[in-house]
């Protein structure tokens, strides 16, 4: 569907008359557009923050490209996970939408909701899979829906400000998963950074290419596999000397590293939750030491 709406349909999908709506657009409360015609059009983005950041409900979803029963049920954080697991192992991708949807729209950080219902699910799926309890297919494709609830929680989120500083991150060579770098990346543009990823199975040779070439203010890394712990520890080494250089924070995750493999290699900050990525990201907007070894402070 069109990422813009004229006023009719958001006041519509709102429920409130079309001259409240125009004033709160000249306002400033909701970002509006005009067409070389000059008609208003507004994102669904900017709706989507007005709604959550003023709490009000959604008469019609649907309008919105939300589904139908967005704002229905009151979700506790726990009870969201538990019933989102069974829902990904399910494929029921309508119910997926809607919990995820509604605990967006209930005001819970989308670091809270990367943890305790996005990544405990997938961790709960993942002992479901090592007892035999679920199939292979049943966990690949709740990795699917998985990375589609993600992208569609981004395409809600409200471009960066002017001037964001710049993140930018993925997975290196020999991983192949995404949906926590996706994560990673879906919490910092929620917190107004301008979030870039660089994909998967990344060489070590191209972040140091990308740290001359674009010089982030962070580089994250979700690393979930390691080919080579000698070869890696050696490589992220050098990495973070090459970030000191360009002045960007390394900060790192991912259950591949474990305390042996934390003890042998240097970062900024070790984020073993979107929290503390969350934590860590905003402390670097005060933050003179930004280069500075995680282990020295």
């Amino acid at each position: 569907m069109s990422n813009t709406l004229s006023p009719k349909q958001v006041a519509r999908a709102i429920g409130v008359s079309e001259s409240s709506l125009k004033r709160w657009c000249d306002r400033g409360l909701i970002r509006m557009e005009k067409t070389a015609g000059g008609h208003r059009r507004l994102t669904i983005d900017s709706v989507v923050a007005f709604l959550r950041d003023t709490g009000r409900s959604v008469a019609d979803p649907e309008l919105l490209g939300l589904p139908a029963t967005t704002g229905q049920t009151q979700w506790t954080i726990k009870r969201a996970a538990e019933r989102l697991t069974s829902a990904l192992v399910e494929g029921d991708e309508s119910v997926c939408r809607q919990i995820v949807l509604d605990l967006y729209l209930a005001q819970h950080r989308l670091s809270l909701i990367c943890d305790d219902v996005l990544a405990k699910s997938f961790q709960d799926i993942g002992g479901l899979w090592e007892c035999g309890s679920v199939e292979v297919f049943e966990e690949r494709r709740a990795c699917e829906i998985s990375t589609r609830l993600v992208h569609e929680l981004r395409r809600l989120l409200p471009p960066p400000p002017p001037g964001a500083p710049l993140a930018e991150g993925g997975t290196l060579d020999g991983d192949p998963y995404t949906l926590a770098g996706s994560m990673a990346e879906l919490v910092l543009r929620d917190l107004g950074w301008k979030a870039v990823p660089l994909g998967n199975r990344l060489p070590f040779s191209t972040l140091r290419a990308a740290l001359q070439k674009t010089r982030p203010k962070l580089l994250w890394l979700s690393v979930s596999a390691i080919r080579d712990e000698e070869r890696f520890a050696e490589e992220m080494n050098q990495l973070f000397e090459e970030a000191t250089e360009t002045g960007s924070a390394l900060a790192v995750g991912g259950v591949a590293l474990t305390e042996d493999v934390r003890r042998r290699i240097r970062f900024s900050a070790y984020c073993d939750t979107y929290q503390h990525l969350e934590s860590f990201s905003k402390t670097l907007h005060r933050d003179g030491n930004i280069g500075k070894d995680a282990k020295e402070k």
